[in-house]
């Protein structure tokens, strides 16, 4: 495969540095780890590192015979084996376990979620806006957890990232896969898969919309000419302004004219009175 220009790569990398957030790194899935737990691992992690919340899972997984058990336990019991366990926010994370193995179950009358990794994105986010109380990067981290599943090419090359990057000029619009996979593929693998992957992901989903997207709130509209296009650019530089991304441009080439003009006028009738 032909190697992305540099500048390009440049740019790429400028995009995640904004991006990216330390929540994001998710590491790939435990074998030993289905789907329920996966999905109840994400939830209980929120912001903060996946570490803590896989602690809590693994604790409460080995203190039941399965996690009907969980379900019905009572809220002590739960919030007692996570302390022992020295989990952080053991009361918090207690409840919303008890709370998200009830939804779950109330959805569908059982507690097996494996079925996920086989459903289509689409029927994904479904699950995940019944439940309403997901992360947003849940449906990102399923996505990549069924490709890498399947044995796909990774990283998958969604119509998300093909949107987001034709519209930040790194590819042509409407691009083929490849182009798309020639940025992507050094630059998401290993370690870097799940963090670059979301934070690509939820730009495109959550910001830069199909349809609406939402230029005034974009972390990356200095670097967008779509955004430019689509403001104008007054409403670009106010933008910008507010973003904290750029200070706002002086007045327009005519009003600077016109003041070069007053400037150089003031300046030959100070020196003809001082002649």
């Amino acid at each position: 495969m032909a190697k992305a220009p540099s500048s390009k790569v440049a740019a790429l990398e400028l995009i995640l540095k904004r991006l990216v957030r330390s929540h994001y790194a998710v590491p790939y899935r435990d074998e030993e780890e289905n789907a329920l737990e996966r999905l109840l691992a994400l939830i209980l992690q929120g912001t903060g590192p996946y570490s803590s919340a896989r602690k809590a899972v693994k604790a409460l997984r080995r203190s039941h015979a399965n996690w009907n058990e969980t379900r019905v336990a009572r809220l002590f019991e739960v919030r007692g084996l996570l302390q022992g366990k020295r989990v952080g926010t053991a009361t918090e994370r207690a409840e919303a376990t008890q709370e998200f193995l009830r939804r779950v179950f109330g959805l569908q009358n059982h507690l097996d979620l494996d079925w996920l990794y086989d459903a289509t994105s689409e029927r994904r986010e479904r699950l995940l806006n019944s439940l309403t109380m997901t992360p947003d990067h849940v449906g990102p981290v399923l996505d990549l957890d069924a490709a890498v599943a399947d044995g796909d090419p990774l990283p998958p090359i969604t119509t998300d990232l093909k949107r987001l990057f034709a519209r930040l000029g790194l590819v042509p619009s409407n691009p083929k896969d490849a182009a798309v996979k020639e940025l992507t593929e050094p630059m998401l693998e290993g370690d870097n898969l799940y963090p670059r992957f979301l934070a690509l992901q939820l730009q495109a989903r959550r910001v830069c919309e199909s349809k609406h997207p939402r230029c005034r709130q974009c972390p990356l509209l200095d670097l967008c000419p779509h955004g430019k296009k689509l403001l104008g650019n007054a409403g670009y530089q106010a933008a910008l302004e507010d973003l904290g991304l750029k200070k706002a441009a002086g007045g327009s080439g005519k009003a600077k004219k016109g003041a070069s003009k007053k400037s150089t006028k003031s300046s030959k009738s100070s020196k003809s009175k001082s002649s």
